[in-house]
């Protein structure tokens, strides 16, 4: 559930009726980083090289790097459509949840692939370069169809679909060019905004279980199933009467004369058995 009309979802205020939101101004900030890489690059400068994120030319103290890496890139056919497209995606997670929840998105969004290229690095000694905004504008991209999966793209194709679909397209590119790192980049930003939305979401319920003790449950031992025989049945206590040992048939029989011509048209015999019938069906019932 939204957190309606809290100060984190409404905007700060608003220029010539526009409404400023915290998304408006990293769009601008986009922008303008794209101005700056388009002059840096047509003068040469060395400082567009020092602006992306780099290992093993980057070292752990001043890694100004790795934020500056985002706002780095080159404008081309597509890049206004690019930028709507960020500006709507963020704003409908920062009206929704606020701009705390969006902020930490944008990190994890933001470091999370310069940590995988430290780790790669140290790791393996696979060296990594990180520009441009491609990965974090996917990780939204994914973020923002996590929080509305049905809401339609154009008036006819859900957003879910439409991330499943970017990511299908950007991990065929990639392979295509054997980038794995890249790859597995992609799929590992995709994968934590997936998660970090639907952690996010679910602290507005009643039933939210916390971070940290869902992990804990996740790591703990699961205690190992044994297969229990079912224990054997009682025996049955066998009643031995008396009645059993006259058939039903014979006694029915006997009633059945009784009834047509009384008690006196039976013989002193049938009398007998049916006597000792009588008193098999009172021990019966005494038992």
């Amino acid at each position: 559930m939204a957190r309606y009309l809290s100060r984190e979802t409404l905007p700060y205020g608003k220029w010539n009726g526009i409404p400023i939101y915290l998304t408006t101004l990293l769009t601008v900030a986009f922008v303008i980083g794209l101005f700056v890489s388009a002059i840096l690059k047509s003068a040469g400068s060395p400082l567009l090289t020092s602006l992306k994120f780099n290992l093993p030319s980057d070292s752990w103290t001043g890694w100004f790097s790795s934020l500056s890496y985002i706002f780095v890139g080159l404008p081309d056919f597509f890049t206004p459509l690019g930028i709507i497209c960020f500006y709507f995606w963020s704003v409908g997670i920062e009206t929704h949840l606020g701009r705390g929840p969006l902020v930490r998105l944008w990190g994890i969004l933001t470091f999370l692939p310069v940590a995988i290229a430290a780790v790669l690095w140290f790791g393996f000694g696979t060296g990594s370069l990180l520009f441009g905004n491609f990965l974090f504008t996917s990780g939204l991209l994914v973020a923002f169809a996590t929080l509305y999966p049905n809401s339609e793209c154009w008036g006819w194709i859900p957003f879910k679909w439409l991330a499943f679909a970017c990511i299908v397209c950007g991990s065929l590119m990639l392979i295509s060019d054997r980038n794995w790192i890249k790859l597995s980049e992609l799929w590992l930003v995709c994968f934590a905004a997936f998660f970090y939305m639907r952690h996010a979401v679910e602290q507005d319920y009643d039933d939210y279980v916390p971070l940290a003790v869902r992990i804990r449950t996740w790591l703990q031992k699961k205690p190992r199933l044994r297969v229990v025989p079912c224990p054997a049945p009682a025996p049955r206590k066998k009643i031995v009467d008396d009645f059993d040992d006259e058939p039903d048939s014979d006694v029915d029989a006997l009633l059945d004369k009784i009834a047509k011509s009384g008690l006196a048209s039976l013989s002193n015999a049938e009398r007998a058995k049916l006597e000792k019938a009588r008193e098999a069906l009172l021990k019966k019932e005494q038992r």
